[in-house]
């Protein structure tokens, strides 16, 4: 199984758990390990942003914490979003946890392959 395929599957059952996972338990729960353990993360959750941002889907990777007293998504996140042209906001900060709490609520009631997808017209 590919890091991406154990990465989707550990993302799913924490959504459907409605939790959400530091970065570093992620890491080890994927069996990377040091040296770059949490850039390969990093590059295995840019990924999937692509393809969620691409696809009209809710940010899977906003499952995804830091440690500390701000719990959201590492600035990375939020400037990857901003390249994917998903958010205009700033990567820190009340902007920054207002928008990635309501991703999660979002991202808690979508349905796979429902209505809340991007669906090309013929």
């Amino acid at each position: 199984m590919s890091d991406t395929n154990a990465l989707l599957q550990l993302l799913e059952g924490l959504r459907l758990r409605r939790e959400t996972i530091q970065y570093k338990p992620l890491a080890d729960a994927l069996g990377l390990v040091p040296p770059k353990q949490i850039q390969k993360l990093a590059e295995l959750l840019e990924a999937v942003q692509e393809d969620d941002a691409l696809l009209g889907r809710p940010q899977r990777a906003a499952l995804v914490i830091q440690k500390g007293n701000e719990p959201i998504p590492r600035p990375g996140f939020f400037i990857k979003l901003k390249t994917l042209g998903v958010y205009q906001g700033t990567d820190r900060g009340p902007e920054a946890e207002m928008w990635h709490q309501n991703e999660l609520e979002r991202l808690y009631e979508w349905r796979p392959g429902g209505d809340s997808e991007k669906r090309e017209t013929p």
